[in-house]
């Protein structure tokens, strides 16, 4: 498990810089970026959902709709069902920078998995449990990313300690 943990953190670690590092390039935020993944594979969808993705507030939310809207990424649409509420969506300027965002993400997968163990390469069936698995970790993480009071709970007795980072004073 320990081996398990360490892996999934460099993974975590070298996921935030790539994503920071190929959405500046594409004039991007790394939140702007994943606003648009998150529409690129669930087609329009009400801010509240886009504010749930990324973990904004619904201020900080209609700000970065907005934004994504001034650059020509996205626009909103009247809900089909609800006319109080509108639809964010990709127009094709957004549909191009994020799918090319996303194939790239997807060349990058692909060549790691060629230098992979070549179980992973033959058997179909490992692939999709280790996918699961990948699945199974990113909603355990956006679980407990959503729940402030739970890590601050967990976190209470450490920040206390006396060997804890605040037992030196700020730093």
């Amino acid at each position: 498990m320990q081996t398990l943990t360490v892996h999934v953190w460099d993974l975590v670690v070298a996921a935030d810089r790539y994503r920071q590092s190929v959405s500046a390039v594409a004039g991007l935020s790394p939140v702007e970026a994943s606003a648009l993944e998150f529409l690129l594979h669930n087609g329009p969808r009400p801010p509240s959902l886009v504010a749930a993705r990324t973990g904004l507030s619904r201020t900080s939310t209609t700000a970065l709709v907005d934004r994504l809207a001034d650059a020509g990424w996205v626009a909103r649409q009247p809900h089909p069902t609800d006319r109080r509420s509108v639809l964010v969506a990709l127009t094709d300027g957004g549909f191009d920078v994020v799918l090319c965002l996303y194939l790239l993400f997807a060349e990058d997968i692909g060549n790691a998995l060629e230098r992979a163990d070549p179980r992973l390469q033959d058997d179909p069936t490992l692939r999709a449990a280790v996918g699961g698995l990948l699945g199974a970790i990113a909603a355990s993480l956006r679980r407990r990313a959503g729940d402030r009071l739970g890590v601050e709970t967990a976190l209470r007795g450490f920040r206390t300690s006396p060997s804890g980072p605040d037992a030196a004073g700020p730093p």
